[in-house]
């Protein structure tokens, strides 16, 4: 897959016709063993009684395939239809874009407030989430509120038709998390990518069952403090008058351009009603679909559960958001906060205890950026062992993840740090091949009370599955893309990770980092996360470096350059603007380095940071504008 175009040019797979299913579906509850902290409700009242829709007939160049052997496509369509059903649960946001002055100096891009700041892809979604605090609500309400936009504006990387995680460290001490992955169907198998992996990719056979909403829902009801219709409004209306495209948006659809056009009928809301070409930066775009599905989920006070009937005559079963402890480590006197597998907040614990014993405190000592890059590749070597806990195979592992937490793992691993040279892969001791998720959203958000949330979001691919539903206006995710498959071992004789195998109702490892960090006061310190899959992890490991340790300003924690490495390949990749000695002593030493350009799109992070600065009592935030044209915003 080629890093400038992380969709990666796959159409749906020939086959995908239009799929009817029938609203009217059993209720019925099967729990799902090994999971704690089940959100629950009155069974009455769960469900969003939505009509039926259909997923559109494929123009251009999809052309049905002939039946195979086996298991046929009808066998499948049952999947499939619950699916498409579930995005109808889903309401979809919209966003509206005034446009702001051109920036003349970056430090227009440090955001100061009082009382609370957020810090997300867009601007005007970063507004919203103000606008809901300014209102009465709170940190939870305005990620939600926030999350809602994005989800519109960057429909391509997030969105309801997908899931995620969110770290909620509320001022009286408490902190949860939220696991609202997308989760495999009830018939989906371990070899079901076995002869084409680009089935996992695109079309209905790549979509996973969305957690979004449920997980909004969720978190809301634990802690949110505003009305939930009230949550919804602004995108309900945005999505009716219509919003300015903008150039961020422009550019990713103009990397699919021929799709859009071969597919026209199906993502018709992507082109200009006066030019008849795909929107430009600047130009209206209007979504009352979306509008007519927030409507009906702002209705609705109670929880409203996907219904997952997913094979025809099957029973049904309904999905739950898994709300757990937080995982948490001490690092320089601060206590470190993030999501527990399958997320990989975990590993980014890891790399901190191992960099917390190293000297590295001197940002322009040639022997710290090694450091830097040495650390990167232990924490993604670590990261091989994870996965979702559901699974057997992984809960047996349990004692290992916790092991990679420890500090006398970390001084174990610092013993086989070397200053002056880096070694091949197998040093570091990976336990199966990597995986490489793709493009995500993030915010962070720290309220005029203390309460921090880190939210990460994503539908995996650009554009998920390229699978649009025009009825409700759900962009469906590709999140099955993001599990391994079994017999295919990668250039180093790594087989793929069968913690990472998938099994009906698994979520797949993710590599979404969304971390809060608490000071000996016990306030919120620093709320940071972010998007572009693999890179995540790392990018928010070295900001974390770069503010605590090297003393960082916030808007240089955010703007300035980063590495990466993710230990295969054996490759530095270091965006422009890295020093060329920095890069000429990481070759010293071995190191094999790729420059980059800036940005998801160039295979780099998009980090959203907030901070709250006790001694001038006030918050700081700094969106990732340099990468993906986001802004901060407080009040």
């Amino acid at each position: 897959m080629s890093a400038n175009n992380p969709s990666g040019s796959i159409s749906p797979p020939p086959g995908s016709r239009r799929i009817r299913f029938s609203p009217e579906v059993s209720q019925t509850l099967t729990p799902e063993p090994n999971r704690h902290y089940h959100s629950s409700a009155s069974s009455s009242d769960d469900s969003c009684d939505v009509k039926t829709a259909l997923l559109p007939q494929p123009t251009g160049n999809w052309r049905p395939r002939r039946r195979r052997s086996g298991r046929s496509w009808q066998a499948n369509a049952g999947l499939i239809t619950a699916l498409v059903a579930l995005s109808v649960l889903f309401g979809v946001i919209i966003w509206e874009n005034e446009g702001s002055d051109p920036l003349t100096d970056d430090s227009e891009l440090l955001v100061t407030g009082k009382h609370g700041v957020v810090s997300s892809d867009v601007d005007v979604c970063s507004q919203i989430g103000v606008d809901t605090m300014k209102k009465g609500g709170n940190a939870v309400d305005a990620a939600i509120a926030t999350a809602a936009c994005i989800g519109t504006v960057n429909m391509f990387a997030s969105g309801v038709g997908g899931g995620g995680f969110m770290v909620v460290r509320m001022a009286d001490g408490m902190s949860k998390s939220f696991n609202f992955r997308e989760a495999a169907p009830a018939s989906a198998t371990r070899d079901m990518y076995h002869k084409d992996a680009n089935l996992a990719r695109a079309g209905g056979l790549a979509v996973a069952i969305p957690g979004e909403v449920h997980g909004f829902a969720t978190a809301h009801r634990m802690f949110g403090k505003l009305p939930w219709k009230e949550v919804w409004e602004p995108s309900i209306k945005l999505n009716s008058e219509g919003f300015r495209v903008t150039p961020t948006l422009e550019s990713i659809m103009l990397k699919e351009e021929k799709f859009f056009y071969e597919n026209r009928k199906d993502w018709s809301f992507l082109f200009s009603e006066s030019t008849g070409n795909l929107a430009a930066a600047g130009d209206i775009m209007k979504r009352p679909e979306y509008a007519q599905t927030l409507t009906k989920i702002a209705r609705r006070r109670r929880l409203c559960r996907p219904r997952m009937a997913l094979r025809q005559n099957q029973t049904s079963t309904l999905y739950h958001t898994v709300v757990s402890d937080t995982v948490n480590t001490n690092f320089l006197g601060t206590e470190v906060i993030t999501c527990p597998p399958p997320c990989s907040g975990a590993v980014m614990l890891e790399g901190l205890n191992i960099a917390e014993g190293l000297p590295m405190d001197d940002p322009s000592a040639p022997a710290s950026h090694h450091y830097l890059v040495e650390v990167m590749k232990w924490l993604s070597a670590g990261r091989t062992e994870l996965g979702d806990p559901f699974d057997s195979v992984v809960s047996d592992n349990a004692l290992r993840i916790a092991e990679l937490n420890t500090k006398e793992y970390a001084e174990a691993v610092r013993a086989n740090i070397s200053s002056e040279q880096t070694y091949r892969g197998k040093h570091y001791n990976p336990a199966y091949e990597p995986n490489d998720p793709k493009g995500t959203s993030h915010l962070s958000v720290i309220d005029t009370h203390g309460n921090a949330v880190a939210l990460t979001t994503t539908v995996n691919l650009y554009w998920g599955a390229k699978l649009h539903d025009p009825v409700t206006g759900v962009v469906l995710n590709s999140e099955m893309d993001d599990f391994s498959i079994p017999g295919r071992s990668n250039a180093y004789n790594l087989e793929p990770s069968v913690y990472n195998y998938i099994q009906p109702f698994k979520r797949p490892l993710s590599s979404t980092s969304p971390t809060v960090i608490v000071d000996h006061n016990g306030e919120a310190r620093m709320v940071i996360g972010g998007s572009g899959g693999s890179r995540i992890v790392t990018g928010v490991f070295e900001a974390i470096i770069k503010k605590l340790v090297w003393g960082y300003s916030a808007l240089d924690t955010i703007r300035s350059p980063r590495l990466h490495h993710q230990l295969i390949p054996e490759v530095v990749y270091a965006e422009e603007g890295v020093r060329e000695e920095v890069l000429a002593e990481l070759e010293k030493r071995g190191h094999t380095v790729d420059r980059k350009k800036k940005g998801e799109a160039a295979g780099g992070s998009v980090l959203q940071g907030v901070w709250r600065d006790a001694e001038r009592g006030v918050v700081e935030g700094v969106a990732d504008w340099w990468r993906k044209g986001g802004k901060a915003r407080g009040y």
